[in-house]
This record gives C-alpha cells, structure tokens and sequence, in this order.
C-alpha cells in the first residue's frame, strides 16, 4: 500500500470522526422525532442501491478482472465525502480514485462516463414515464425535468456523432493537412477514438445487465427517498405520487426532503466506509504476513 493511499485512508477516517461528531446532535434530535425501525431499514435499502453500483462496476470491468476489487474499494471509499462535497466535487474524486486503480486513464474515464450514460439514461426513462402515465408535475420542477431530459439526450448523442465524424476527418487530415493546427486536431480525434473504443469495450455484451442494472440502482435509491419523505409527512400518499416526490428530490433542486435523507445518506456511507476501511486494512495486511 502506497503513501499516498496510508495518507487518504488516515485523512478519510478523520472526516469521518469529524462528521459524527458535529452531526450528532443532528442525528439524536431527528431520531428522537421519527421510527428508528424505519429509517434502519430505509437505509439499509439505499445502501443496496450502492450494492448494486459495484455490481456494476465489476460488470464493466470484465475485460480487466483483476481491478474489479480495487475498483469497488475506489467506489466505497469516495462514496461519503461524495454525499457532502459541493458543486459535484464528489465525482471528481471519484474519478480520480478511478485513474489510481487503472493504469490507462482512458479506461478508467471510459467506466466513469459508461457509469453516467448509464444513469442519465435511466433518469430520463423515469422522467418520460411521469408524463406517459399522466403524473401531475409542480411547475416549478417542469424546466429541470425537461432541461435534463435534452442535456442528457443531447451529451450522450452528441460525443458518440463527434467520435464518428472524427473518423472520416483524420482520413481527411492524414491525406491532406500536414500543417501544426492539422496534428494536433489529429491527435484530438485519435483520443476521443480510443475512448470511444473503450467505452464500447466496457459495455460490450454486457449492455442488457447494464441497463437492468442502472434501473435497479434508481429505483432502489428513490425508493429510499420516497419512503423517507413518507416517514416525514403525514398521511398515505399512494406509490406513484411517493415516487414522484424520491425522483424529484433526487434531482438538482429538487426540495428540502432531500436535505433531511441526505443526513441519513451520509450515516449509510460512514458505516460503509468504516466496513470498507476495515476490509482493505486486513486484506492489506494478509498479503504482508503472506510475503
């Protein structure tokens, strides 16, 4: 085990003990308010929805086996500061811990972005299924649920059309352009190639458990949510609206709901982590005592 990977580990159970320790009053008065029954079991159901994540990530490492257990400790392990970092900070750590598990970074972003495809799909499946089966939406939610709808559609389209067109442009540049601007449009091309490439050797046969996949997460972790909110408010609202309220809180700007189940989030990921930190330790320390 490296340094650097020592100084993480040291530093991510500090921010751990540091968490619990300011949010203990948090915990203690909102425990006191609501079923501690169900918010275990609320948890230990969100906490599935992370389950099936590495699931996923073994599903998408295939060709490469040997990361796939280095790849689900990458994920435990940056999944809690993910929960409380702002402006989705939280991903760029995650993509980094992906870079330190694979030798070739195209790799490890080809599993990130294939990760991504997969949940903006996924989303906007159940954000066409509001308006399919006629569920009211607030106003105020309409322009967020169309704008992710577009900017997923159009991000996922418009890299694979860009990686297409760059096909016939360096046969065009191979053939014609020898000047300084053409090269390094050359080399651009051949980059976005190759990760093309390897997202599509990620997914490659597997694409059906991967959607199978992505859909179980989603709708386990706004299952979660759904029931959370439930536990918060009064009377018995029926699935569909229960659900409609875990998708839009799941979302940016989505209500104050999620604030609260973040909370709850976050404890789910620390024992977790704690479970994950412990893992690695002895797993570390076997091959020591082995060599």
């Amino acid at each position: 085990m490296s340094n650097s990977i020592k100084a993480y580990f040291g530093l991510l159970l500090v921010v751990v003990i540091g968490w619990l320790w300011v949010r203990a009053p948090d915990i203690a008065n909102f425990g006191r308010e609501t079923r501690w029954a169900g918010l275990v079991g609320i948890t230990l159901l969100y906490l599935g929805s992370h389950v099936l994540r590495m699931i996923r990530l073994v599903l998408l490492t295939l060709d490469q086996r040997d990361k796939a257990f280095s790849l689900t400790v990458a994920h435990t392990l940056t999944a809690f500061p993910s929960s409380f970092l702002p402006f989705k900070l939280g991903e760029v750590l995650r993509l980094a811990a992906f870079f330190h598990v694979f030798e070739q970074r195209q790799k490890a972003l080809a599993v990130w972005l294939a990760e991504r495809f997969g949940d903006m799909v996924v989303i906007s499946m159940f954000i066409l299924g509001l308006y399919l089966f006629d569920i009211p939406v607030v106003p105020s939610m309409r322009t967020v649920l169309v704008l992710f709808v577009l900017a997923s559609g159009l991000s996922f389209l418009g890299f694979f059309a860009v990686a297409k067109i760059f096909v016939y442009l360096n046969r065009h540049l191979v053939l014609t352009s020898h000047t300084p601007r053409g090269l390094a449009v050359l080399r651009v091309s051949q980059v976005l190639r190759r990760l093309e490439v390897a997202i599509y050797k990620s997914v490659e046969g597997r694409i059906s458990g991967f959607l199978l996949l992505s859909v179980l997460i989603w709708a386990i972790e706004i299952l979660a949510l759904s029931l959370f909110i439930n536990q918060l408010e009064i009377g018995n609202p029926d699935l569909a609206a229960l659900f409609y309220s875990g998708l839009l809180a799941s979302l940016p700007g989505g209500g104050g709901s999620s604030n609260a189940f973040g909370l709850y989030q976050s404890l789910g990921l620390v024992a977790l982590t704690l479970v994950f930190l412990l893992v690695v330790s002895l797993s570390a320390r076997f091959k020591l005592l082995r060599t």
